[in-house]
């Protein structure tokens, strides 16, 4: 432990050497489990037969980087986990750039990037399945190093990262608008610091975000009730209440909503730190006060969406834009208090080292113990065997296939990478499909416990959309063992082949 504290504190590689193991790590993981996908892993895959501006709620940059990536390697699992442990491995990297810039030793520089770990959402949500939210994270954390480039050593370089920041961060996700508002705020407010907004270099900025923004930006205009509905409905949870009782569900929610998503890495730091973690709060200077100040505006944000905008549930993808920032403002904290960093970062990397173990471990073992746990994960549902029986087997190639929704839709494309998929969830998109007497249309759906099948009204519609006038259908079902199931515990797909007359 002592050899790795050493290095850690004289050579920054040693840094990029063990997040780099670590998230090669979480490939190999993700490569042993089965290829049944996660929700955000099937929306990639169904996404990825079509480029565009814009797909649905999600900007679009990650599909982008991903459609790309499976170009270039195929369709497979290490594209998935590819693109997603890349972004993750380049967030921790920024993060300790940027920490770097405003923390003395590199030491406390390498806990504050890998303090990420502590934060659930970041360091075990993003592995199992965030796709988005993993390149808002990068943009995030390439941001901070732009903004604190810029604060602490202006140059053209520094305002052009944060403006290529900026552009990706809007188009990975929409809440990254929070981030940019509490920075903005706070930098003016400091003024130290708010020279650098009046420096004639912030247009280089603007610019570029814009032109990065722009092309989405049409398109989200066009399509803005796509785009904004899931965002509204999710804004809007307390509609159906009285007034009172959501603000008073609202203000209840606060505090849980923010403690869940940083009271793990507030307790690692108080436990490490011990009698010093308390005298450090009293410490300030202006990076600190930087810092407080967003964290005092997300605040204010959160307030006005309970107050005037009728939420009642406020969720993590509102507190996450800033309070990412929570393992780097604590280290500012202890910097300024003249904390003993050898000392304090060998107390930290155990942990850290555990994290690393236990988080693969953890998404190993929901899949595999699944059975006796009498829990059914995503990754255990046999999409693979229910293509195998019914393509595979017969020698049927499939025109088409019609899923009850995307996350159904995206799984079996996995299974048939060559075949065109197709859901009522994304209108936008048509594939283009040939139907013909020996290539029929399939359609796909969850069966549940029913004992007749029936044909789901979204996928008839869907289907008589492509093709009009639908023929007698003669609705079936199959019922599949779950992977790492129990004996008898079956998974019921139904289904239906269209012929062409």
């Amino acid at each position: 432990m002592n050899f790795l504290a050493r290095h850690l504190q004289t050579r920054p590689a040693t840094f990029i050497f063990l997040v780099a193991a670590y998230f090669a790590l979480n490939v190999v993981v993700r490569l042993s489990l089965p290829d049944s996908l996660e929700m955000d892993e099937a929306g990639q895959i169904l996404m990825s037969q079509w480029y565009a501006l814009g797909y649905d709620t999600q900007p679009p940059f990650f599909n982008w980087v991903q459609h790309l990536t499976i170009d270039a390697i195929g369709q497979s699992l290490l594209a998935l986990s590819l693109v997603k442990n890349l972004f993750l491995f380049l967030s921790y990297v920024f993060y300790y750039l940027a920490a770097r810039e405003v923390l003395k030793g590199r030491g406390l520089a390498a806990a504050a990037a890998l303090g990420l770990l502590t934060i659930p959402e970041i360091g075990w949500l993003a592995q199992r399945d965030l796709t988005h939210s993993n390149a808002s994270l990068f943009a995030a954390c390439l941001f901070l190093y732009g903004l604190f480039r810029t604060l602490g050593r202006p140059s053209l370089s520094s305002y052009a990262v944060t403006g290529i920041a900026i552009g990706i961060g809007l188009l990975s996700k929409y809440n990254f608008s929070i981030l940019c508002l509490c920075t903005f705020v706070a930098v003016l407010a400091v003024p130290a610091y708010r020279r650098r907004i009046l420096d004639w270099r912030i247009v280089l900025t603007a610019g570029i975000a814009g032109s990065i923004v722009l092309p989405h930006a049409f398109w989200l205009l066009q399509n803005f009730e796509i785009a904004s509905h899931d965002t509204v409905n999710k804004l809007e949870t307390g509609g159906h209440d009285g007034v009172l009782l959501q603000i008073g569900r609202g203000l209840s929610e606060l505090p849980l909503t923010v403690l869940s998503f940083c009271a793990l890495a507030i307790l690692v730091y108080a436990t490490i730190a011990r009698d010093r973690f308390w005298l450090s709060l009293h410490a300030q200077n202006d990076r600190i006060r930087l810092v407080e100040i967003m964290f005092g505006v997300l605040l204010v944000f959160l307030l006005f969406l309970i107050f005037f905008v009728g939420t009642a549930e406020l969720k993590t993808r509102w507190v996450s834009p800033v309070l990412f920032m929570t393992p780097l403002y604590l280290c500012l904290k202890l910097d300024a208090h003249g904390i003993d960093e050898t000392v304090f970062l060998k107390r930290f990397l155990p942990v850290i080292l555990l994290l690393m173990v236990l988080i693969p471990a953890s998404l190993i073992l929901r899949i595999v113990a699944a059975g006796p746990m009498n829990t059914h994960p995503k990754l255990t549902v046999p999409y693979q065997a229910f293509a195998s029986e019914l393509v595979a087997k017969p020698g049927v190639q499939p025109a088409l296939v019609i899923a009850q929704d995307a996350f159904l839709a995206g799984n079996l494309r996995m299974q048939l990478p060559h075949t065109p998929v197709d859901t009522e969830t994304y209108r936008l998109y048509s594939p283009p499909f040939d139907w013909s007497e020996d290539k029929p249309i399939l359609l796909v759906w969850r069966a549940g416990d029913k004992n007749a099948p029936q044909v789901p009204v979204n996928v008839e519609n869907r289907l008589k959309q492509r093709i009009g006038t639908v023929p007698p259908l003669q609705p079936q079902t199959i019922a599949l063992p779950y992977i790492y199931g129990s004996d008898g515990d079956l998974f019921r797909f139904g289904y239906a082949w269209v012929r062409k007359p």
